[in-house]
């Protein structure tokens, strides 16, 4: 199998993964605990509330924090992990998209003759 068929059956393998029909969530997952500082509250002694889930997701250029119920956080988490697996499938894609033009390109480079060589035929 030639180096160009290795590629393409990286690349086949790797789009399959890219084009299942799993759901994503754009973000990260992070958990907080937070003081509501009410007197006497447990938590002005150090014992912060939560955790709390929220997800950190980047938009227009600023971090925006959207907290996440406790019932949604499995599903969030499931959700938020296939973006993220999407995503290292879709850059692997890429690197080898670039890959195989380089070799296209390399093969062209090859079998291009030069109109002196013509000549010579």
């Amino acid at each position: 199998m030639g180096r160009l068929s290795r590629e393409r059956w990286g690349l086949e393998k790797k789009l399959a993964g890219v084009l299942s029909r799993k759901f994503l969530l754009k973000g990260s997952l992070v958990q907080k605990y937070k003081a509501c500082n009410k007197p006497g509250c447990r938590c002005t002694r150090g014992e912060l509330h939560g955790p709390f889930c929220y997800l950190s997701v980047s938009q227009g250029g600023k971090t925006r924090m959207i907290f996440i119920k406790k019932q949604h956080w499995q599903k969030a988490k499931e959700l938020s992990t296939n973006y993220r697996q999407w995503r290292k499938k879709r850059a692997t894609i890429a690197q080898i998209n670039k890959q195989i033009l380089a070799l296209i390109d390399q093969m062209e480079k090859e079998r291009t003759l030069e109109v002196s060589s013509l000549e010579k035929r």
